[in-house]
């Protein structure tokens, strides 16, 4: 589990530092709205059901971000981003964890 939190943990890093790209101007696959009402949140819940041992039954375990990349908001998979590559990672690692 310590190499999941540590994974999420990376993950929340790289969408805060993309946050303040976009607040800058600076253009990426991943919105400023995406990062901060939908992707940060949901990871910042993973990380506290992570930490209190409350997560899901494993049937109710995918991220709804990683869902909403791949079909709602058309992210490359021919040349994903880091955010995009972890976020599967985290999903598929998400759906197997022992908690």
């Amino acid at each position: 589990m310590d190499k999941f939190r540590e994974k999420i943990l990376r993950a929340i890093k790289l969408c805060n530092e993309e946050l303040v790209n976009r607040r800058k101007g600076v253009l990426g696959e991943s919105t400023e709205e995406q990062l901060k009402n939908i992707i940060l949140p949901e990871l910042t819940q993973l990380l506290t059901m992570l930490n209190s041992n409350q997560l899901p039954a494993k049937e109710q375990r995918y991220l709804n971000s990683f869902a909403n990349a791949f079909t709602v908001w058309g992210w490359n998979m021919q040349e994903p981003t880091e955010i995009f590559v972890l976020l599967t990672e985290l999903n598929n690692e998400y759906k197997n964890i022992k908690a």
